[in-house]
C-alpha cells in the first residue's frame, strides 16, 4: 500500500525552504569595485608638475604629481647639518668622559641631543617623500582637481586626484533569510548587465554575511565577477541581475 507524502512549501519572493534557489531566484545589483579612494595632499606645498590625467591608468606607487621640493629640500639639509653638529658633540663629550674631564650625565645629554637631531633629520626626509603624490594602489584616474601652482594645506584634505581601481569587479545582493542554508562560498552565478546582455557573465561567491538584518530579513552576498578583455561594458555602476543556479531571467 502507497503512503501519501505531503510536501510543506514556505513562499518566499526568489527562495524556497530548502534546495537550491528557486526558479526565479534573480536579484537586481551594481557592478562596483571595493577600492576608490580621493588622494589628497600630506604636507603644505605648492603644485609643481602633474603626470596623469582622467583616464590614466596608473599602477601602485606611481608618481601622480610633485609638489615644489625647493622647502623640503632646505630642510632636509638643515636637519642633516644638526644631525652632524650633534654627533661631533657627542664624539667630542665621549672622548672627554673617557679622560674623567666630562661627567657621565653630560655625555648622556650630548647622546640625547644627537638622537633627537636623528630623529628630526628622518622626519625631515620622510616629508619630503609627501611632497611626491603617489598611487596609492593600481586602477584609473577618474578625477583630476590638482592645478599646477595650486597650493595645497595640509590640514584642509584638499583632493588632488580619484582613483578607481579595476579589479576586483564586484557584485552586492541582499537574499532573503530562507536561503540561508542554501547558499555557500565558491557557488557559481550567472551575471547579465540589464543593458548589455549580450555581455553577460559569471561570478562566484567570495562572501556571505554572519548575520542577517532583522528589519529587512535579508543577508549579504558579495559576488566576484568574471570580466574577460573583450568586455569594456562591465565596469563599475552598471545595473545587472545576479542569477543563481537554476535561475530563469526576469
Amino acid at each position: 500500500m502507497k503512503r501519501a507524502i505531503g510536501v510543506g512549501l514556505l513562499l518566499v519572493t526568489g527562495a524556497v525552504a530548502r534546495g537550491t534557489p528557486a526558479p526565479d531566484a534573480t536579484y537586481a545589483s551594481h557592478l562596483m569595485v571595493d577600492q576608490e579612494v580621493v588622494v589628497c595632499g600630506r604636507v603644505t606645498g605648492t603644485v609643481e608638475s602633474i603626470n596623469v590625467d582622467r583616464g590614466s591608468v596608473v599602477t601602485q606607487g606611481q608618481i601622480l604629481a610633485n609638489l615644489d621640493p625647493r622647502e623640503f629640500e632646505a630642510e632636509v639639509k638643515q636637519a642633516k647639518e644638526d644631525m652632524d653638529l650633534k654627533k661631533a658633540e657627542y664624539d667630542r663629550s665621549a672622548t672627554l668622559n673617557a679622560s674623567k674631564i666630562v661627567s657621565a650625565q653630560d655625555l648622556d645629554e650630548k647622546r640625547a641631543q644627537w638622537q633627537v637631531a636623528v630623529a628630526s633629520w628622518e622626519k625631515a626626509k620622510a616629508i619630503r617623500e609627501y611632497a611626491v603624490v603617489r598611487a596609492p594602489f593600481s586602477g584609473i584616474v577618474t578625477e583630476k582637481y590638482a592645478r599646477i601652482g595650486q597650493k595645497v594645506i595640509e590640514d584642509r584634505s584638499e583632493p588632488l586626484f580619484k582613483i578607481t581601481a579595476t579589479e576586483p569587479l564586484l557584485a552586492r545582493v541582499y537574499l532573503p533569510e530562507e536561503e540561508l542554508l542554501n547558499v555557500h562560498l565558491g557557488d557559481r552565478v550567472e551575471v547579465v548587465p540589464d543593458r548589455f546582455p549580450d555581455a553577460r557573465t559569471t561570478g562566484e561567491v567570495r562572501f556571505i554575511s554572519p548575520t542577517v538584518d532583522p528589519a529587512s530579513g535579508t543577508f549579504q552576498v558579495m559576488i566576484q565577477v568574471r570580466r574577460l578583455p573583450n568586455q569594456p561594458s562591465l565596469r563599475p555602476g552598471v545595473a545587472v541581475k545576479v542569477k543563481f543556479p537554476g535561475a530563469k531571467s526576469r
